[in-house]
Order: structure tokens, then C-alpha cells, then sequence
């Protein structure tokens, strides 16, 4: 039998397409304009490495590979978290509460583009927070946040290249000198000299050889407690209801209060989730269904009588193409019997209809070995590294947790926050490549604390400024930029360091 493969390739004598055969083929590739700085990925933190790289000079190309920008924070509809430092006891909270009304600066732990981003939101009207400020977390209205990326890409001169996928890199030495990307053009060679890998499974960094664990890793300190090496937090999805007539449902929130319980890390008492709904700032609740621990979590929106309910979920492995596919088909099912379960049980959701379901929301895969591995002693100790790029203030969300951080209100000093290294963004052994997001240099329990929006824009702000100050000073190694410049630069972009 003769096969051929493409519509170019040669001629295959007695190729066998059995299951498991390994195919090789060849495929013409052209090769595009250089640019300075290439991202893989427009989610969270590849949007903010794109803007700081094209701000600090560089010509930045953003590569996403879907037809809009946002990544979790449009298309998953998940809110932006955490702009504060945290602090778990109840009085504490509410004295942080307060501050952040008065004198925010006492209390957020992010500036720069990623807290700028936050202000534009909620100063547009598409976006709410705590007391009109940046807080525990910023919701938006998805379409007009996807409308306002575009704006500051347009505004900071990233050029953008959407509907692609990396699917590979050109390799010269240890260098990643180009990645190849796939879409209806056929597949292309984008030369870059510093690249950024924001897909938030490091698939760049996987194709360039760079090692890494998947889930739990040996480093990870329950390990030793029965924890599965290679076991990863579980997949799940936020979807939108509209036709919610939230002062109802506090209403009978009101009459019912043990079916309220507190939010784990926004903290809101019901007295303070419903002064902030009623002064129509960010809210969370928690509502249990009956005396089982199911509950639902919801979160109001800019837009009257639209919600976000979090989070049904599934374990799987979300780089296998079929976890992924009956992900999907599953957690279809279950948010059909979520939204009926609202409807029937919750008063304000009679009338709720399914307004969105993205697809399955990914929280973790691969953690790419980098330079430094953080792990959940470094954090929870708050060390000051040296090459500190921005702080962190979400405590842990990954299970099995250290028997000493059971308690999100015991567990923590008040006004706790941690240091990023810049060391965990810079892949191992490849001198022009750095990971950012989820996929960082971590350990599994400190990933728990990393992977949220915020922290990972603050990652993808200072990848972006130092490639770009890599560039403008020639450096071939990113490991030769000397940290007083990075420093220096985020300090001016108003990072907080």
C-alpha cells in the first residue's frame, strides 16, 4: 500500500498507520520578521509580560491561540485575586477592609501594570472592587475587559498574532532562537531573541528540552505525609447565570444565615458581603445547600442580575487530550444540575438561566524547573530574596496542605505576603528563555500560592521588563542582566518591591 502524507510530502513505501507508529514528516516552513521579544500566550501573565516588554522599548509580538486576550480572566470568567495582603481572623480582615478605603497603600501588595490594569477596570465602570479599590478580588464584565486588552496592546505598540499555537522551537545551542506556530497560514518560524513562555503549561519550555514535574513533586513537603507525586489540583469551571436577583437571595440569606459561610480567602462576613453588594462593590458568598459541606460559591458582577458560580471540578491530567475531552462532557452535565439545583433550592435564582460555560479551566500541570524552585517554607516565611520581582498574598489553596496551614485563620500573621524570585521565572540551562504564571519554578504547595491572576501578572510584568532591558543592553543571557536594573526599572513602573 502507498500512502501520502500532506499534499506535498514525498511518497511513503508500505508506511503502516498502525496505533502507537510515529510518523516523521517534513513540512514547509516560512520564517517571519524577527522581534525582540516574543510571548507565548495571552492569558494573565503573558498579557502583562507583552505590555511591560513593548513599554520598556522592545518589538514585542503577543502569540494567543485563540481569537481574543485574557485567558482566565475573560474567557474562564475568574476574578482577579489578590491585590491585598491577607490576613485570616475576622477582626483582622475587617480592620484591612478598612484601610484598604482610607489608605490602600497600607495594605495592597501589587502596583505597577498590574495594578493599573485593575484601576482602568473599575474606574470604566466594567469592572468592581473593594470600596472602588483593588482588593480581594476584581471582577469584570468579560467582553468589555477582552475590548480594553486590545486597547493597551494597541497603545503600547505589541503586535499581536491571534488564532495560533506554538507547537515547537528552533533550537541554536542552548538558545531558544525561534519558536514555530501553527494556524490557518500554515506553519510559521517566528525568530526572536528573548522569549517568554505564558501558556501556562510551559509548553515552550517543554519543546526546548527544559526538565520539569508534573503535579506533586518529590520537593514537595507532604510528600513524606502519603501525598502522590505526579497527583495535580483539580480541573474545574466558573460559569455565568444571568436573570439572578441577588437582593433576593440575601434576603433569604438574612432569614437563613446557617446556610451563609464565609468566602476562604476573600474573608467577607455575611454583614460585609452584603454591605459591599449593597453598595455595589465586589460581594462573595458562600451558600450550603443543606447540612452536607456542598456548597456554591457566588460572585456578583458589574452587570445587574448576572453571576459567577465556582467552581464544579474534575482530576485529570489537563495535557492529555482525553482528560480534557471528558472534562468537558462531564462538567457540562454538572453545571445542568448545579444551575437546577440554584433554581429549585435558592430563592433570587427561580428564573437563572446558563448565560456562559467556557471550557475546562486548568489549574495545574507542569512545573518548570528554573533557576530557583520556590517552595512553600520560602513563602510561608516570607523570605526577602535577594532578586525579589513583586510580592504574593494568596495563601495556599492546594491539597494536602502542611499539617501547620490547616486553618486560613489561624495559620497566618495578620497582613501576610510573600516575595517572588526572579531566579524561578528563568528556565534552567536556556539563556533567553523565561517561564511565567502557574507553570513557574515551584514546588506543588507553593504553586497553591502562585497560581492565582494576580500573582502570576506580577511574574509576567517583570519578564517583560527584563527582556526588554536584555535587549536594549545587548545581553544574549538573561542571567547577565545585572538585578539593580530590573530592579530600578520595575521600582519606576511603580512595582512594589
Amino acid at each position: 500500500m502507498v500512502w501520502h502524507v500532506g499534499s506535498e510530502t514525498e511518497v511513503q513505501e508500505n508506511m503502516m498507520l498502525a496505533p502507537g507508529t510515529v510518523v516523521a514528516m517534513s513540512v514547509d516552513t516560512e520564517v517571519l520578521e524577527p522581534v525582540d521579544v516574543l510571548v507565548a500566550g495571552g492569558g494573565t501573565a503573558g498579557c502583562l509580560a507583552a505590555l511591560a516588554a513593548a513599554r520598556n522599548g522592545a518589538r514585542t509580538m503577543l502569540v494567543e491561540r485563540y481569537g481574543y486576550l485574557g485567558g482566565m480572566m475573560t474567557a474562564g470568567n475568574a476574578g482577579l485575586t489578590m491585590y491585598m495582603k491577607f490576613s485570616g481572623q475576622p477582626a483582622h480582615h475587617a480592620a484591612d477592609q478598612a484601610a484598604l478605603a482610607t489608605n490602600p497603600e497600607d495594605v495592597q501588595i501589587a502596583g505597577g501594570i498590574t495594578k493599573e490594569l485593575a484601576d482602568r477596570l473599575i474606574a470604566s465602570g466594567i469592572g468592581i472592587g473593594n470600596t472602588g479599590q483593588a482588593g480581594s478580588y476584581v471582577f469584570s464584565s468579560s467582553e468589555d475587559f477582552k475590548r480594553l486588552l486590545f486597547d493597551m496592546m494597541a497603545e503600547a505598540g505589541v503586535k499581536l498574532r491571534l488564532h495560533s499555537w506554538v507547537t515547537d522551537v528552533v533550537m541554536e545551542d542552548d538558545a531558544v532562537a525561534g519558536v514555530v506556530v501553527e494556524s490557518k497560514s500554515g506553519r510559521q518560524i517566528i525568530p526572536a531573541t528573548q522569549v517568554i513562555d505564558a501558556t501556562g503549561d510551559g509548553d515552550v519550555a517543554v519543546r526546548a528540552g527544559v526538565p520539569y514535574h508534573v503535579g506533586v513533586t518529590p520537593n514537595d513537603i507532604t510528600v513524606k505525609d502519603g501525598a502522590k507525586i505526579g497527583e495535580m489540583h483539580a480541573m474545574g469551571v466558573m460559569f455565568k447565570a444571568g436573570n439572578v436577583d441577588l437582593k433576593t437571595t440575601f434576603g433569604w440569606l438574612t432569614e437563613n444565615p446557617n446556610r451563609f459561610a464565609k468566602q476562604p480567602f476573600a474573608r467577607f462576613t455575611f454583614a460585609e458581603a452584603k454591605a459591599h453588594f449593597e453598595r455595589g462593590d465586589m460581594a462573595t458568598i458562600n451558600i450550603l445547600m443543606d447540612e452536607t459541606p456542598r456548597r456554591f460559591q457566588v460572585y456578583n458582577l458589574p452587570t445587574p442580575g448576572v453571576v459567577t458560580l465556582c467552581c464544579p471540578s474534575f482530576s485529570g491530567d489537563g495535557t492529555n487530550v482525553e482528560d480534557l475531552t471528558r472534562a468537558e462532557v462531564v462538567l457540562a452535565g454538572m453545571v445542568d444540575r448545579w444551575l437546577a439545583n440554584m433554581r429549585a433550592n435558592v430563592p433570587g435564582f427561580e428564573g437563572a438561566f446558563l448565560l456562559d460555560c467556557p471550557e475546562i479551566g486548568v489549574r495545574e500541570t507542569r512545573h518548570i524547573a528554573g533557576e530557583h524552585v520556590l517552595n512553600i517554607e520560602d513563602i510561608y516565611k516570607q523570605v526577602d530574596f535577594p532578586d525579589s520581582i513583586g510580592r504574593g498574598s494568596h495563601p495556599i489553596d492546594t491539597r494536602p496542605r502542611p499539617a501547620w496551614l490547616q486553618d486560613p485563620e489561624t495559620s497566618y500573621p495578620p497582613r501576610w505576603f510573600f516575595h517572588i524570585p526572579f531566579r524561578s521565572l528563568i528556565a534552567k540551562e536556556r539563556p533567553n528563555l523565561m517561564v511565567v504564571g502557574r507553570c513557574m519554578s515551584a514546588t506543588h504547595e507553593a504553586f497553591g500560592c502562585i497560581r492565582p491572576t494576580v500573582q502570576c501578572m506580577i511574574t509576567g510584568e517583570a519578564a517583560g521588563t527584563a527582556a526588554a532591558l536584555s535587549v536594549g543592553k545587548g545581553l544574549d543571557d538573561i542571567r547577565a542582566l545585572p538585578f539593580e536594573d530590573l530592579r530600578n526599572a520595575l521600582t519606576d513602573q511603580g512595582v512594589l518591591l
